[in-house]
């Protein structure tokens, strides 16, 4: 109990109301359950729990490309109870949602990046391409015959279908999902043709022959995958790293804030964690809260930018 009472106070600032003892932590996720960001939130949510002897629950919100999480936790209590793990595709889906009057680096405060997702851009084996230039000159041959699955206007892969129709001159039927986990389902049922999914959850589908990557969608090729092209390489002016970190509502102290990274921190660090998240393909990097800022702060600049483009 003296353990659990020391934890709660050093999470606690002064002036803001103390938590019940035993209250839980919520790490809200804005994806559906079973995703890359839903698996990485896990297993943080358990080791932080460990560490600081209190529950921390990791909370599915999913819906309108992670506004619908994104928006709950930035109305969550500024006290360090209330955690979102918040993947950078988010910033775009707020770029394109202005009706939404959601600013995400104004309304959550970073705390810690926990990993970078590499990107793919996969499709249904009966699809018969297998090159990027195979698949442009299929889409151009059946227009509109083609679905392609996202989370959402904005959103990275939303971005990605839009690329593919621009490069094929082909328009592209956009199906909109909740989650990856049930868009990798319709795609492997074939469903859906073709979706820019992670590549840490779509290859090993790969290797299994259920689904087939055509590229990556990162700038540079990736060290799981070498000897798969990026999509620039294709000729596709398209490039993402989904970058997935931890934020807390904007009004949170900063030493909570700072308590916070030092624990998550620390978390990264174990050698296990390290192996569990580096095993799915996903990147780490430096967990200092202002290299955090200015990774999300170019994002949502960029998004800003695309989206005033066109």
């Amino acid at each position: 109990m003296r353990r659990l009472l020391l934890a709660l106070l050093l999470l606690c600032p002064l002036g803001a109301m103390a938590q019940p003892a035993g209250a839980p932590m919520t790490l809200i996720v804005p994806y559906a359950a079973g995703g890359i960001t839903d698996v990485l939130a896990r297993l943080v949510a358990e080791r932080l729990s460990t560490r600081l002897g209190v529950p921390v629950v990791a909370e599915n919100r999913s819906g309108a490309g992670g506004l619908i999480g994104a928006q709950a936790a930035a109305r969550g209590r500024p006290d360090g109870t209330a955690l979102f793990m918040h993947s950078s595709a988010i910033l775009a889906v707020a770029a394109n949602t202005p009706e939404a009057h959601f600013t995400p680096m104004a309304e959550l405060a970073p705390v810690i990046f926990v990993a970078g997702l590499p990107s793919v851009l996969a499709v249904n084996p009966a699809v018969p391409a297998h090159s990027m230039p195979e698949l442009l000159a299929w889409l151009r041959a059946n227009p509109g015959q083609a679905n392609c699955g996202n989370l959402g206007e904005g959103a990275n892969d939303h971005r990605a279908c839009l690329a593919l129709e621009r490069a094929a001159g082909s328009r592209v039927e956009h199906v909109t999902y909740r989650g990856l986990p049930p868009l990798d389902l319709d795609l492997v049922a074939g469903t859906i043709q073709m979706a820019l999914g992670s590549a840490p959850i779509q290859a090993p589908l790969a290797r299994e022959g259920r689904i087939r990557i055509l590229a990556v969608g990162t700038a540079e090729r990736v060290a799981s995958l070498p000897e798969i092209p990026t999509l620039l390489e294709s000729g596709i002016a398209f490039d993402t790293l989904a970058s997935n970190a931890i934020f807390v509502p904007a009004a949170t102290p900063r030493p909570v804030v700072e308590r916070l990274n030092r624990e998550i921190a620390a978390i990264l660090q174990e050698p296990e964690v390290r192996q569990r998240i580096e095993a799915t393909g996903s990147i780490m990097g430096p967990s200092d809260i202002e290299y955090l800022r200015a990774l999300f702060q170019r994002e949502a600049d960029r998004a800003q930018a695309n989206r005033q483009g066109g």
